[in-house]
């Protein structure tokens, strides 16, 4: 076999103009150290799975950092780069296509958790006959697994919400939260803010800061409103207060 260090195949499928998910193109490469591409842009949606390895992507101005078990999205009509890492560079494998259901995945954001195997399986049935049949069949379940995953997430973000609601006023991590719903937290905290806005300590002292203000609007003193928050030290607890309100608790209070 050739050099698998640096080995790149790319398969050009015979279109078959399949009306709801339609494969164009699948490959895999073992990129040299900042391998680049682009900048680029395509016609049809385009995603690669990092096996090993890691990289960034950019577009849009931004720059997101991938290892391995997470893919990049690339839409039609996007221009971007991407480059392997210098010292740990990727080795991924990539599908790109087309279709009347192509356009639901530009609701997934540029970087995701993907099903480890599905592409595996795509490069197997390159081996064998009915070759874009058998893709199409795989798309149809990748696209099963992502749109349930994403339903996964809003469920998870809302138990993060809910726990922080009931829990604002006790000592809360965000480990602790990843661990009692026995996810990763760079995982959970990566979905939290995709689908919030805001991470999850953002979050949570946006809870306390506004459960602070009805407190201390109520008559509770600073030192009890402190404290009712989570806050055990009050000099920090007014520090944010002021840094979110622009006024300290003091103040607000009269």
């Amino acid at each position: 076999m050739e050099n698998e260090r640096y080995i790149m195949k790319n398969f050009h499928l015979i279109n078959q103009h399949f009306r709801d998910l339609n494969p164009i193109q699948l490959g895999y490469e073992q990129c040299k150290p900042k391998k680049r591409f682009g900048p680029y842009i395509r016609k049809y949606t385009l995603i690669h799975y990092v096996v090993k390895g890691k990289g960034v992507l950019m577009k849009d101005g931004k720059t997101y950092p991938i290892q391995a078990g997470e893919a990049f999205l690339i839409l039609p009509g996007e221009e971007t780069t991407y480059e392997a890492d210098a010292k740990d560079p990727w080795y991924y494998q990539w599908i790109g296509f087309d279709g009347a259901l192509a356009s639901a995945f530009q609701d997934l954001p540029p970087v995701f958790p993907f099903p480890q195997d599905i592409l595996q399986k795509m490069l197997d049935a390159v081996r064998q006959d009915l070759i874009e049949h058998r893709i199409a069949g795989l798309l149809f379940r990748l696209y099963a697994e992502l749109f349930e995953e994403k339903t996964t997430q809003n469920t998870y973000v809302g138990q993060v919400q809910s726990r922080i609601h009931a829990s604002y006023m006790e000592p809360l991590r965000v480990e602790q939260i990843a661990e009692e719903l026995n996810l990763n937290r760079r995982y959970l905290s990566r979905v939290f803010k995709q689908k919030t806005g805001r991470s999850i300590q953002e979050y949570l002292i946006f809870v306390r800061m506004e459960e602070a203000k009805r407190r201390l609007e109520e008559g509770y003193s600073v030192k009890e409103t402190a404290g009712l928050c989570g806050y055990d030290d009050v000099g920090n607890f007014s520090k944010m207060f002021k840094q979110i309100y622009g006024s300290s608790p003091f103040y607000w209070k009269k």
